[in-house]
């Protein structure tokens, strides 16, 4: 929750805080990190000198949960696309210094999971894990683990039992006016289904985990896919939502149009102690579409924060 320190400065929702007790690092080294941070990721930090100089939340209540430090495996190798496990990649490791270590799918089927708290699926085909390491990542999640998936990495978490992430259908009746179709039109039919770098607005919840550090209510998202994913009937698991009229540059078809109106961007499924989160689009488009960054950064940070009763 929000809370104000009696100097008139208002603290949002997603405020990481420090103690300096019971740190395995002297005050001083902390200060020392802290004013580096400061200086190259320019982030507003304050000092407290007491927990009590506030009003609304109390510094060290239970409205603060404590953050692990994520250990990252970012799937690659045999079937996942390779673009996308590599965008990933270069958002952590290069721009965010963020170790991270790329597990092969036929490697994840065998090795011990245990040691990371974060498992990336980066848009791909799973056929190739076996169910033995299906089991085994339920189990993994269960106890604390967050899998998170990107485009349609999220249809194989839907298959495989981790989570429901509904897509919507195609219309099966053709509108009554439409004109019989022509065998010799099906290639620029299919064509013009494709949805390929179309720019699309959003409404999201700002008070939800995903959306700590975001400011307006309307996220535009770069879109690459035709995944429109059925909006949950629990009111509090669509922290992502595209408008009712989102085209805001680019081509869309008519049938794809009708469908992603309203579409659910970002779901959250439950199991014991983990989450499972998925995302319908790709967050790290090309190391230049920097606006939905921050969205895959909560998933990773935040993750094991969300409320159970948000879940899809």
């Amino acid at each position: 929750g929000s809370f104000n320190h009696t100097n008139g400065k208002k603290f949002e929702s997603g405020t990481i805080m420090i103690p300096l007790s019971g740190q395995d690092k002297a005050p001083q080294q902390i200060d020392f990190l802290i004013n580096e941070i400061i200086q190259k990721d320019g982030l507003d930090v304050f000092a407290f000198h007491t927990g009590l100089d506030y009003t609304g939340v109390s510094l060290g209540s239970n409205s603060f949960r404590p953050l692990k430090k994520p250990e990252i495996a970012l799937l690659v190798g045999d079937g996942v696309t390779a673009n996308d496990a590599g965008e990933i990649w270069h958002l952590l490791d290069a721009r965010f210094q963020i170790p991270v270590t790329m597990l092969p799918l036929n490697v994840f089927n065998s090795v011990d999971i245990n040691k990371y708290n974060t498992i990336i699926f980066p848009q791909g085909v799973y056929g190739s894990i076996t169910d033995t390491a299906k089991d085994k990542l339920k189990t993994w999640i269960q106890n604390g683990g967050i899998a998170i998936g990107l485009e349609n990495a999220i249809n194989w978490f839907q298959v495989s039992g981790l989570g429901k992430f509904e897509m919507k259908k195609a219309e099966e009746k053709p509108a009554a006016n439409e004109p019989a179709r022509l065998y010799a039109d099906i290639e620029e039919y299919r064509g013009a289904q494709a949805t390929t770098g179309a720019i699309f607005e959003t409404t999201v919840d700002l008070t939800h985990p995903l959306l700590y550090g975001y400011y307006q209510r309307n996220i535009p998202l770069f879109k690459g896919n035709n995944l429109y994913m059925e909006k949950s009937k629990n009111a509090y698991a669509n922290p992502i939502v595209f408008t009712d009229n989102p085209l805001q540059s680019g081509y869309i078809s008519n049938e794809n149009y009708a469908k992603i109106r309203g579409a659910s961007v970002a779901g959250v499924s439950v199991m014991g102690n983990g989450r499972v989160i998925g995302f319908t689009e790709n967050l790290a488009f090309r190391a230049f579409w920097f606006g939905t960054n921050k969205l895959l950064m909560n998933a990773i940070f935040y993750g094991p924060l969300i409320d159970v009763g948000s879940a899809r």
